[in-house]
């Protein structure tokens, strides 16, 4: 997205979308973030916001260094108007979404359900399916370089999705470590927190700390996320800028390994229970599929979201 300038010539940063959009963009991504197997980055990517996220938390993250510089003030500013509305949504949605697909152990949600959870991974699967498309044609230049980063990506997607569950209470340490690990890999489009947290035998702990209201339990967790914000951002935006085209076919292959995780057929559903394998074709394929596309067919709402997000930036700004 191009920059707006001032009066001088000098560069200004972008305007932020109006508030209810970043609302609603934020809501998808953390909806996306509370399911293991899908990443809320994917869904910044499709909206396209990814560039603008990174480049608003890479912002945050040097706020002291902002200290006298108008410039990095102004910089800020922008991104705390983007990301508090931002991050507004997500939280709104990780509550609503783990209570509905999750629930608790007397009432498990319905991804937990073996009746209903072949839907709702099918529905993930195909939009996760037909989204390969956006980080593959934001490459500039194609080459032989780009295949082989993306087979990379989708090899490391499709071995981390099926690493062994840890099980038994993890340690307040591991929360913090299974807190920056999650939001380092929930930036990644294809690449599931949520599913690291399951894997990490952290994921049912979190989500009933939320629940429950236990605030120590939850505090330890969002020390961890803040930790994994502050060392992996900077070197995400560093990555981005100076290698965009193999990063985007890196990331283009970690959404297509991360399809092994949302397979609808599982030996079971339950994330307490441990492994959950893939089982080939199971029973009721026909509303499988049309869950599937289902999931397809909320790209098009998606971009027409983009549209009305890049409409914004593009509009004349008065003084132009």
């Amino acid at each position: 997205m191009s920059q707006a300038q001032d009066s001088s010539g000098s560069p200004q940063p972008n305007p932020n979308p109006p508030p209810h959009l970043s609302v609603l963009s934020g809501f998808l991504m953390g909806g996306a973030d509370a399911i293991p197997g899908v990443s809320g980055g994917t869904i910044a990517l499709i909206l396209g916001l990814y560039e603008r996220f990174i480049e608003s938390l890479s912002a945050v993250v040097q706020a002291p260094l902002a200290l006298g510089n108008a410039k990095k003030h102004a910089q800020l500013a922008v991104a705390l108007r983007f990301l508090i509305p931002l991050g507004i949504g997500v939280a709104l949605a990780y509550v609503l979404v783990t209570k509905l697909l999750v629930g608790k152990s007397e009432n498990p949600g319905l991804m937990i359900r073996s009746e209903t959870a072949p839907h709702c991974y099918a529905f993930f699967f195909g939009l996760v399916l037909v989204s390969l498309q956006e980080p593959w044609k934001r490459i500039k230049t194609k080459s032989a370089g780009q295949w082989i980063a993306a087979a990379i990506g989708c090899a490391c997607a499709a071995t981390f999705a099926g690493l062994p569950h840890v099980g038994g209470t993890p340690d307040s340490w591991m929360l913090i470590l299974g807190g920056a690990g999650a939001i380092s890999v929930m930036i990644l489009p294809g690449v599931s927190g949520s599913l690291l947290l399951v894997i990490l035998g952290q994921y049912q702990v979190i989500v009933n700390a939320l629940h429950d209201h236990d605030f120590a339990t939850f505090g330890i967790f969002l020390g961890g996320i803040a930790l994994g914000v502050v060392t992996f951002v900077p070197l995400l935006k560093r990555v981005l800028a100076s290698h965009h085209d193999l990063t985007m076919a890196a990331l283009t292959g970690l959404m297509a390994g991360s399809l092994r995780a949302l397979w609808p057929w599982k030996s079971s559903y339950d994330i307490k229970a441990g492994q959950m394998d893939n089982t080939g074709i199971g029973d009721g394929i026909l509303l499988v599929l049309v869950a599937g596309a289902a999931g397809a067919a909320l790209l098009f709402f998606l971009h027409i979201l983009e549209r009305k997000l890049v409409k914004h930036d593009d509009a004349p700004k008065a003084g132009a």
